[in-house]
């Protein structure tokens, strides 16, 4: 009879075991290396063509710009007057500044070398692509063994919605919406988590969840709320254990509790140089919905969010289901765990966040009871479905390569890379089919642009040879987004010439 190894693996025959660990660290390292590699090569285009975006990228470049010339005149650059806008705005009075003001600061370190726009452009490429390595380290910090979190990265960059501002390519690319600053907090959210979250089991580490959850905060306030509210949920988790008659489960919740309420002070110290102007002088802000889709405050609803998760419309848009049946294998397998208390973290953070993305209704007046519950858009909600949903995919697809790795023959093992690679398939085939119709946009706009590149010198050549004013070419609500060059609105250009 053949030896077998002790401990967790000794039921696994030796033949295989030996197999795995010669090359468990190999594997997961081909898979995230496989996910930032597509990424890199399929993201290039964003760039390699220098095309102004029709989207809220324009914006970003502004508030960048802003803060790189209140550093250079000595200003206060975390708190700068967008003077294109408008009369001109004290937009990152309120606005979520870390992203603008890290990218002007590194501008300022390197002399001034990269633009705004190389700033902008190369800072959303990277993290954007290396979004993998950020879900595959939060997971192993969060207990999943190795596998599964090189599962978690496998998958992490390719949901898709129709549009939904996830965390999906369209929120970020050329043709999509441009979230600048929802990108800095997409790639900080999983690693303030799984920082965070070891504080509360260990009580230790807080200055690097510290950092890490300012940081997510501000990147993105609704990213960090997301963050804390996650953790109020997991904070809980001990009381799983009055089910399987464990002892004290009421003082482990409530020491994961204090905890947490630590971290939140902490946060808000290092925070309160942005956050008490901004709430002392919240009474002086215009609502913004004037114009906008008021399901962005409100959320679609239950009954909309349930048909949409059903269809595939969260994670599998336009294409084969494949991220949503493999939800459904990893909320089942989580769920059969429950008493391991690593797999109940993302049905947690998954279910949580599914409730509260249904918004006004059911809820009513009790989602106002979520901090800043009335003033911020609630359909960005859809991120922490995302995360969570992630955690679930990698879960179900490791699941198959631990059988296959468990059993005596390299037959299963190939049995496992088939089966992936034919869940995965349409994933990749469709991420890859929208980025290059991205790169073909792009494109095709910068010969339009190209075309019309004469007038449009002389017409900003002659603007700014006029007194100083104010242009109008309309707004995004009205004609304005029908005036453009290609996709792209003449007063998209006007704000990029400031």
């Amino acid at each position: 009879m053949r030896s077998t190894k002790t401990g967790d693996k000794k039921d696994e025959p030796a033949g295989r075991s030996q197999w795995f660990h010669r090359h468990e660290s190999l594997i997961p390292f081909l898979l995230v290396l496989v996910a930032v590699a597509f990424n890199l090569y399929h993201l290039y285009p964003e760039l390699a063509f220098k095309v102004t975006g029709p989207n809220d990228q324009v914006l970003h470049l502004l508030l960048t710009d802003s803060a790189m010339e209140a550093i250079t005149r000595g200003q206060n650059f975390t708190d700068p007057r967008l003077r294109a806008t408008g009369m001109g705005f004290p937009l990152l009075h309120y606005y979520q500044p870390l992203a603008h003001v890290s990218a002007a600061l590194i501008h300022a370190l390197t002399l001034g070398i990269l633009s705004p726009v190389n700033m902008v452009d190369w800072t959303t490429y990277l993290l954007l692509s290396l979004f993998p390595i950020s879900i595959y380290w939060s997971m192993r910090c969060l207990g999943f063994e190795i596998l599964s979190s090189a599962m978690g990265g496998f998958v992490a960059s390719f949901t898709a919605t129709p549009g939904l501002f996830g965390l999906d390519f369209h929120s970020y690319v050329w043709r999509g919406h441009g979230l600048y600053t929802q990108l800095w907090g997409q790639v900080l959210l999983p690693p303030a988590l799984a920082m965070s979250y070891r504080v509360l089991r260990e009580g230790r580490g807080y200055f690097w969840a510290t950092l890490l959850l300012s940081a997510t905060l501000m990147s993105h306030l609704i990213f960090g709320l997301i963050a804390f509210v996650s953790l109020g949920a997991l904070a809980f988790l001990p009381a799983i254990r009055l089910l399987t008659h464990s002892d004290h489960p009421r003082v482990a919740v409530r020491g994961q509790w204090t905890r947490l309420l630590i971290l939140l002070a902490m946060v808000l110290v290092v925070t309160s140089y942005f956050l008490v102007p901004m709430f002392l002088d919240r009474s002086l802000f215009n609502p913004s919905g004037v114009g906008e889709d008021p399901r962005k405050y409100a959320s679609y609803g239950y009954s909309v969010v349930l048909r949409a998760l059903a269809r595939g419309d969260l994670f599998d848009f336009d294409r084969f289901p494949s991220f949503t049946i493999l939800l459904a294998i990893g909320l089942a397998i989580c769920l059969f765990r429950w008493r391991e208390e690593r797999y109940v973290i993302p049905v947690a953070i998954f279910l949580v966040w599914l409730l509260l993305y249904f918004g006004r209704s059911p809820w009513g007046i009790l989602i106002d009871l979520v901090p800043m519950g009335r003033d911020i858009h609630i359909h960005r909600f859809i991120a922490g479905v995302h995360l969570g949903g992630i955690f679930l995919i990698a879960v179900a697809l490791a699941a198959l390569w631990h059988w296959a790795m468990a059993r005596e023959g390299v037959q299963y093992l190939v049995a496992a890379v088939a089966l992936t690679l034919l869940i995965m398939m349409p994933v990749y085939s469709e991420r890859r089919s929208y980025l290059a119709q991205n790169s073909a946009d792009m494109r095709e706009n910068q010969r339009a642009m190209a075309a019309e590149n004469p007038e449009l010198s002389n017409l900003f050549e002659n603007l700014k040879q006029l007194p100083p004013g104010r242009v109008y070419a309309g707004l995004t609500g009205n004609w304005g987004v029908e005036y453009a060059i290609g996709a792209v609105p003449v007063l998209k250009l006007l704000h990029a010439e400031k």
